[in-house]
C-alpha cells in the first residue's frame, strides 16, 4: 500500500495519502475539501541510491566487480 504526496492547487496544501487498493482512488484536500489536487515527486521515486564502493558493489549492484561495467549497468 503506497503512501502518495498531494498538493491542492485551491490552497497550496501539501500532504499524504495512502492508497489502500485501486478503487480508492478519489483524493481531497484535507484543508479545503477540493478535488483539484496534484501528485508531487517523492523523495524516494526521484533518485536511485548508488551502491556503495566501500561494500565493493559494482555499479549494477552485484557483490563482485564487474569485468565490463558498461555491459552490466545496461541490464
Amino acid at each position: 500500500m503506497p503512501i502518495y504526496e498531494y498538493r491542492c492547487k485551491e490552497c497550496s496544501t501539501k500532504f499524504e495519502k495512502l492508497i489502500r487498493s485501486a478503487a480508492d482512488h478519489q483524493v481531497l484536500c484535507p484543508q479545503c475539501g477540493s478535488q483539484a489536487v496534484g501528485k508531487e515527486p517523492s523523495a524516494f521515486a526521484v533518485g536511485r541510491p548508488q551502491p556503495s564502493a566501500a561494500a565493493g558493489a559494482s555499479c549494477c549492484g552485484l557483490a563482485s566487480p564487474c569485468s565490463d561495467p558498461k555491459r552490466c549497468c545496461e541490464r
